[in-house]
């Protein structure tokens, strides 16, 4: 249900979904909770451009009109146009952190590394997939992918279709903050006895493009050694299972995924725990992906280009310079914390490499 408040008056426009006007006919509607959301709003607008420190209320100034003078959405009665990003509820009253999500490119935290030109990713953390620019490559097939390789400058910039062992993505559940140390005891207590851990995700892909999605098993390793370096094992990713959960987003397929234990820890006398991990405080899970397209998107560069490029994206493009031309589209990866609320947006780039 969605409803537009008349200011100035006690009047509630009040529109039901189309979910809740199938209750109403079959006399099962009843409101029991209710959620909040204000995706229309844009708090940037109320940070300087300098320091971007909040800009405290002052009527001879007037900066926070630039937030409060937005418009609200109208109410729509169509599920997947009302909240994209509902504010998020818990029950206990005494929850200091909460859990965020964060990709992982390269097992390591450092500033420098958060760059995606970051060059000292140790061997053993190859598989992380990295991404050039902005967006994250997903080779549709073979060719494409050895013409990447050489464009990109390493296997670690390109996931691959249906690849269940090369690169992979990688997302790190945990509280990311200073304040609490990265120790098993903080990980018990801050998230474990809370109720925070997110054991499954869910992960929304578009319909159009992608036939599955793949992630790590609940068993894989992501652990610290008593040296501080990293143990990890994501390898086989497994195909996701689609679920019925309503998605917020048009054409989008909802995935459910389990993730694996989170034990990387920051030990006395050893490594820096943030040499392999983006998450500054405790750690909650790790989740490893992988995406399959459509197979009509997986032509090589001698078959018939699919008219979903043309229609969505862009073909016979030089992205790279030389004479290589490629065709793309341009989506992205939602991944939710089911148990925390947190997500993560993912930007891919479906990319079929289509000749010279």
């Amino acid at each position: 249900m969605s409803f537009l408040d008349n200011c100035g008056t006690i009047l509630l426009d009040a529109i039901l979904t189309d979910l809740g006007r199938k209750r109403m006919s079959q006399g099962k509607f009843e409101v029991k909770k209710f959620a909040l959301g204000d995706d229309e709003i844009n708090y940037g607008l109320f940070l300087t451009s300098a320091s971007y420190e909040p800009i405290l209320a002052d009527n001879s100034r007037n900066e926070d009109r630039r937030i409060l003078s937005q418009s609200c959405f109208e109410a729509f009665n169509n599920n997947s146009a009302v909240i994209n990003y509902g504010l998020t509820a818990f029950e206990r009253n005494d929850l200091l952190y909460l859990p965020v999500l964060k990709l992982n490119y390269s097992g390591s935290a450092s500033d420098d590394s958060k760059r995606p030109d970051y060059i000292g990713q140790p061997e053993e953390h190859s598989a992380f997939a990295r991404p050039s620019g902005s967006v994250f490559h997903l080779s549709v097939n073979k060719e494409t992918t050895n013409k990447l390789k050489s464009a990109l400058g390493g296997t670690n910039y390109i996931l691959e279709s249906n690849n269940i062992s090369n690169t992979k993505i990688i997302i790190e559940s945990g509280i990311d903050s200073t304040e609490v140390s990265a120790t098993k005891a903080n990980r018990d207590t801050f998230i474990l006895e809370m109720g925070l851990l997110d054991v499954y995700y869910n992960i929304y892909a578009d319909s159009r493009f992608f036939a599955q999605t793949l992630s790590s098993k609940p068993t894989a390793k992501f652990r610290s050694k008593i040296d501080g370096n990293l143990d990890a094992n994501f390898t086989p990713l497994e195909f996701n299972t689609k679920v019925s959960l309503e998605t917020v987003i048009d054409k989008f397929d909802v995935y459910l995924a389990q993730g694996a234990p989170n034990h990387i820890y920051n030990l006395q006398d050893a490594k820096s725990d943030l040499n392999v991990s983006v998450i500054r405080g405790p750690r909650g899970s790790v989740l490893a992906l992988g995406f399959m397209t459509l197979n009509e998107l997986g032509g090589s560069s001698t078959a018939t280009r699919d008219a979903k490029y043309s229609t969505f994206g862009k073909t016979d493009q030089t992205l790279f310079g030389g004479s290589d031309k490629y065709d793309y589209i341009d989506s992205t990866i939602y991944v939710m914390g089911a148990t925390s609320g947190a997500r993560i947006e993912v930007p891919l780039r479906i990319i079929r490499y289509a000749g010279t």
